[in-house]
């Protein structure tokens, strides 16, 4: 199961899994003898649900990416579980300021400064992948700037090995989930995740959205910079609006439909990463 090129990062997962608390699903997943000496007990004094949670953090940007997955999952998790997970949708701790300038820099030949007309440091949202900034063109538009976190495709590459691999043993090994294809769940999972972190990808299916959807009023899709959007630098049109589950949702009499009421929740950015 563990090749020699993975070894270190099996080890590991094995080490943050039973450091939470889950010593029992370690072992389901064969990784149980990867990890050195007695399991620490940072965090036996949580519910599982946020052990979970800190152990998906700590495990990085693709299973941050398999919780929040999961977080809209009611058929495989517990209520309780899921409003756990829920808090990764957009809650990864930030890159620093320096490290995303950096990016900027080297994608698009210049300091941020230099190639928007503002660009602000602290980021509207940060996620597995990448991280959201509030920026404005040289014309004025406002704009948002997701930028993908260094190195995040490497590790990104390696862990969907693993998981891939992992699937394969609990699917033989793990009666409790026989009557899951965890196998199958987890390539449609890689293949989903492997074509994320690609922002030129992901300009073209917005563009391909709006054309879809151009003659729908009642849908906006965000406007594509392509001047300042590389594989990893996204620049689109800044758009405000309520998250779908921030909005207090009311029944219209008579109509027994359902719509999303702003009086009763703010209005944010809608950009998240």
């Amino acid at each position: 199961m563990t090749a020699p090129m993975h070894f270190e990062r099996y080890a590991e997962v094995a080490e943050i899994l039973i450091r939470h608390g889950f010593g029992s699903l370690a072992s389901a997943l064969g990784l149980d003898r990867l990890h050195l000496g007695p399991a620490p007990h940072g965090t036996a004094t949580l519910a599982n649900p946020e052990r979970l949670v800190l152990a998906l953090e700590e495990l990085g940007p693709t299973f941050i990416k398999l919780g929040q997955v999961l977080s809209t999952r009611p058929d495989i998790l517990p209520r309780e579980y899921l409003a756990a997970l829920s808090r990764l949708q957009d809650g990864a701790s930030p890159v620093a300021p320096g490290v995303i300038r950096s990016v900027i820099e080297q994608e698009l030949g210049a300091a941020p400064e230099d190639v928007f007309g503002t660009f602000t440091d602290t980021p509207l949202a940060s996620a597995s992948i990448g991280q959201a900034h509030a920026a404005t063109l040289q014309d004025g538009t406002a704009v948002v700037v997701k930028v993908r976190r260094p190195g995040a495709v490497a590790q990104v590459q390696e862990d969907l090995e693993i998981l891939q691999n992992l699937a394969h043993q609990a699917a033989r090994n793990w009666a409790a989930v026989a009557d899951y294809n965890l196998e199958a769940v987890a390539a449609t999972f890689a293949a989903t995740l492997r074509a994320e972190p690609d922002y030129l990808a992901e300009g073209r299916n917005a563009e391909r959205f709006a054309h879809n959807f151009a003659n729908d009023p009642g849908i906006h899709i965000p406007k594509i910079f392509w001047e300042t959007t590389t594989t990893r630098v996204l620049t689109m049109e800044r758009i405000h609006g309520l998250r779908i589950d921030d909005a207090t949702w009311e029944e219209s009499p008579g109509t027994g439909s359902r719509s999303p009421s702003a009086a009763t929740t703010p209005t944010g950015s809608a950009a998240r990463s």
